[in-house]
């Protein structure tokens, strides 16, 4: 209602109250019930019109009901043909009035920032679902399956990438199982046990010592008949650190990047949405998302962070990475100068050297790095090149100790640095719209809005002008009508039939799904809870209390009930005599 009064000059010259939008808004709702699905596709095939590289799937069930869905814009799927060695995949709730389960695919790009992939829709969380989803979404994508996945710890999940994606390394949530310690847990147990547990965890550097510091661990905490730990120590190659910190996952080993963009989009969406608000909204928090990467894009040319030390491999990395990474590469450089190498042993052209620091007590446990000088390759045991894709500080001192002035282009990742997207597909489908302008809607689209612009600008000044506009528009609007019949491709004509008549994709149905919550009660059981407690017995009822208390009517629980009044009633009449007594005094 504010655009329109500023639109046309104060309220009084909009012709409409807020109450009448509102209700307008209503109507139109109305209108799209039971056809909000059937819009949905008609708005997929209206992108794929625009751009043919825009890609959407769905599919309904044996009644005619819409059941799931997936889609991928052009820059969706160019991202990922740059972007797509490392997947995180997660499903969210309370998204859409039907309960539909809402599960995106995300990323990260050469900024740090979090970028989606593609988006689907499940009416449940079946194996066949997610293998359905799975087979689209590899489709869909120019370079085949991601090399990572990470996902909750979700059996239908599991089954379904093992079966998709055979050669992808897939890794649960660490986040999430770390999280459920405090419930399978003792409470006593978990306060005096689980930082130790947590320590072997996060602190081993290779299966061996993992499998070695567990069993010590979970033998002084009496824990070795815990089911649960049991079952998470059979499936430790996929979440435990040691197993999985030398596959290059960008940093990543929890699923916290895509909930926490959930939390992004539910700022945009509510659990009010159908099926077609829901894209809207959705595709404005992307516009926003996408937004931000381009404005890191102009901090990178535009902007050059300052250099702390005159080493040349500074200077070389300050020109290559983006500003999130070189911070962070600074930040090694920096740490880099607080170790010293110790030679350790020589074995097969293999020299070993423990990196020590300075500030280390005698009890701590030095890094030890190796240099193949066959391959001319080092690798230290933190593995944080191997899973960030970052050189260490234990790698940067070997560098600095052997005047290593440049960084050698094996120890640089392409996909961190500021030409991550030069020579690749981000541009996917961009070609396709400029090859054949003629034939791109939204091409039309913008062509001609600029020319009318140029005319209502000019035939505004006058009143002269602004009636002859007006004149003509209308002659005009009427031509259009007469050739979009004539070619059948009156696109309110069509949706108006569609409208009238019976939809050929049915709504879905409201869904329950495993993350909705409790059961749904009732009415009778709302006013129970709500009821107070008989102090009889204390039970609750609508009507019920010790008065009228079945189980105190019966002999043994009667007569304990009066005997206890008995009992307490006579000293609280003493005790309410002495108070008053010390208050008269």
């Amino acid at each position: 209602m504010r655009l329109l009064e500023i639109e046309y000059g104060g309220a009084e010259h909009v012709g409409c109250t807020e109450r009448d939008i509102r209700n307008f808004e209503k109507e139109q709702r109305d209108e799209q019930k039971g056809f909000d699905a059937e819009t949905l596709i008609e708005f997929f095939e209206s992108e794929k019109e625009k751009n043919s590289e825009f890609f959407f799937s769905y599919e309904t069930d044996s009644e005619g009901r819409f059941c799931r869905c997936f889609w991928a814009d052009h820059v969706s799927r160019g991202a990922y043909s740059v972007f797509g060695d490392v997947v995180v995949f997660d499903t969210t709730y309370n998204t859409n009035k039907y309960g539909m389960i809402f599960a995106p695919f995300v990323g990260v790009n050469h900024h740090h920032q979090t970028i989606v992939f593609g988006c689907g829709f499940l009416s449940d969380e079946k194996t066949e679902s997610f293998v359905w989803l799975f087979n689209n979404f590899i489709e869909s994508m120019p370079n085949g399956a991601p090399n990572v996945i990470i996902t909750d710890q979700d059996p239908a999940i599991t089954k379904a990438i093992a079966y998709v994606f055979p050669r992808t390394v897939h890794r649960y949530c660490l986040w999430h199982i770390l999280s459920k310690f405090s419930d399978k847990l003792a409470p006593v147990t978990f306060r005096v046990h689980y930082p130790s547990i947590k320590k072997v965890i996060e602190n081993s550097t290779s299966p061996d010592e993992f499998e070695r510091s567990w069993k010590e661990v979970i033998k002084c905490a009496n824990l070795e008949n815990n089911d649960w730990l049991s079952l998470m120590y059979d499936m430790r190659q996929k979440w435990v650190p040691a197993y999985l910190n030398h596959v290059f996952c960008a940093g990543m080993s929890s699923s916290q990047r895509v909930e926490s963009s959930h939390a992004f989009y539910k700022s945009y969406v509510s659990k009010k949405n159908t099926l077609m608000d829901f894209v809207i909204r959705f595709n404005r928090a992307l516009r926003h998302q996408r937004h931000n990467e381009l404005v890191a894009d102009h901090v990178d040319i535009n902007e050059h962070p300052k250099v702390k030390s005159n080493w040349p491999m500074e200077r070389q990395m300050v020109k290559l990475y983006t500003r999130k990474k070189w911070l962070e590469f600074q930040r090694q450089i920096y740490e880099s100068h607080g170790y010293y190498l110790q030679q350790k042993a020589v074995d097969d052209g293999c020299m070993v050297y423990d990196v020590i620091s300075f500030q280390s007590s005698s009890i701590s446990k030095p890094r030890v790095l190796s240099h193949n000088q066959q391959m001319d390759y080092i690798s230290c045991s933190c593995m944080k090149f191997e899973f960030e894709g970052i050189p260490c500080r234990h790698m940067l001192a070997f560098f600095r100790i052997n005047q290593v002035f440049k960084l050698p282009e094996k120890y640089i990742l392409k996909r961190w640095t500021r030409d991550a997207k030069v020579g690749g597909e981000h541009l996917l489908g961009q070609k396709n719209v400029g090859d054949n302008p003629e034939k791109c809607l939204m091409s039309r689209h913008s062509k001609l809005s600029y020319k009318a612009a140029m005319v209502i600008d000019n035939a505004s000044l006058t009143d002269e002008g602004t009636n002859f506009l007006d004149e003509q528009l209308d002659y005009v609007l009427l031509k259009i009508k007469e050739i979009n019949v004539s070619r059948s491709i009156d696109i309110g004509c069509q949706k108006n039939k569609s409208i009238e008549g019976v939809p050929t994709i049915i709504d879905p149905s409201e869904i329950r799904t495993k993350g909705c919550g409790k059961r749904l009660t009732s009415s009778k059981e709302k006013q129970v809870s709500k009821s107070r407690q008989c102090r009889g017995c204390g039970l609750r009822g609508v009507s019920h209390d010790k008065r009228n208390c079945p189980m105190l009517h019966d002999g043994y629980l009667s007569m304990v009930y009066e005997l206890v009044c008995f009992l307490i009633c006579p000293m609280f009449v003493v005790f309410m005599y002495s108070v008053s007594y010390q208050y008269k005094c």
